[in-house]
């Protein structure tokens, strides 16, 4: 037998049923409201707590520094740690006197602020800054952006950990060669102090010395190297412009459509309209990495038991502007297996 009350006609063991449920939705209401208390504690657990990072670069048209601030900003975004950005702005600025003032003005930033961990990116803030002041002592580093091996600066070590910056250099030149008539590779990059180091990376790691390298100082030599460059080798990395004196993007890539005739590509995503094949890096994971390596030891993990470790993240784009001003033709598989595929209106 059923007993009806007079509760919109439900009978007691549906009415059983609704008020286990009712019980049930109470204690998952308790409980997020529990953890809802609890949020603002966990938010605010790095309170107080100071971060530096030190940009080896400047501010403001330079893509991979954006990236890697984008990163940081990210990852530390509600955690309540207090953060400062200080730019040592030697990008261009080749003399070793002034990179050595740069590290110094830095460890005086530093010693006025004395943030509880620093983050250093690229190779300046690391040769300038962390080698001769900070390695191996009480103040915690976390380093990104160094291209390749960060074993020539002596990391890690007990203070010192971070992400190495390594580039899908095989895969990139597997494109180019698809297409290229030979195998003769040139590099084509600003005269910077990184990319001198990553011609000379490449050329040990993958090209026996073979890569012919052509570092440009400002606008008007990027395009007299450009040119030689296409009468010597067979397909062109072009690598980093970082900001070159008279650089103008619109005036690059116009005398690009009209010169190019060989297979291109480049490492950076900001480099893709520039280029028929761009596998680029991700600048945005070498900040958020270094950021949250640094709320790993805020929270008590010791710098020496954080592995160094190596970026993962890559994207495929492809430029049909640039394919079709190379006089390329692209199969479909190819473009299938793109992350991106750019320039349609070179073909409307």
């Amino acid at each position: 037998m059923q007993y009806r009350c007079g509760w919109g006609g439900l009978t007691w063991k549906k009415m059983r049923c609704v008020c286990a449920a009712m019980v049930g939705l109470l204690v998952v209401l308790l409980n997020a409201g529990w953890l809802a208390a609890e949020e603002p504690d966990k938010r605010q657990r790095f309170a107080g707590k100071k971060v530096l990072w030190v940009d080896s670069y400047h501010a403001g048209g330079y893509e991979w520094t954006a990236g890697i601030e984008r990163g940081i900003r990210k990852a530390l975004r509600g955690t309540g740690v207090q953060v400062r950005i200080l730019r040592m702005n030697t990008k261009w600025d080749l003399s070793e006197n002034s990179k050595q003032h740069a590290g110094l003005k830095a460890k005086q930033a530093i010693d006025a602020w004395r943030p509880d961990v620093v983050i250093a990116s690229d190779d300046n803030a690391a040769r300038y800054l962390v080698v001769p002041y900070l390695k191996n002592t009480s103040l915690p580093v976390v380093f990104c952006g160094i291209n390749w091996d960060a074993s020539p600066y002596g990391f890690p070590c007990s203070n010192v950990t971070g992400m190495i910056e390594v580039e899908p250099v095989e895969t990139l030149v597997a494109h180019l060669r698809r297409f290229a008539k030979g195998e003769r590779l040139g590099y084509l990059s600003a005269d910077t102090v990184s990319e001198r180091k990553v011609v000379d990376v490449y050329n040990r790691r993958f090209f026996s010395g073979s890569m012919k390298s052509y570092l440009a100082r400002d606008f008007d030599h990027f395009k007299e190297l450009f040119l030689r460059a296409q009468n010597e080798v067979d397909m062109i990395y072009i690598a980093n412009y970082s900001d070159m004196p008279g650089w103008d993007s619109r005036k690059v890539e116009d005398f690009l459509v009209r010169h190019v005739r060989k297979p291109t590509g480049s490492r950076l995503a900001y480099m893709e309209r520039f280029v028929t094949f761009t596998v680029a890096k991700v600048p945005e994971e070498q900040g958020e990495y270094a950021a949250k390596t640094a709320l790993k030891i805020l929270g008590g993990i010791s710098p020496d038991a954080i592995p160094v470790v190596a970026n993962e993240l890559a994207s495929l784009t492809i430029n049909l502007k640039m394919a079709k001003a190379s006089g390329i033709v692209l199969p479909v598989s190819t473009l299938q297996v793109a992350s991106k595929v750019i320039g349609q209106e070179a073909y409307r």
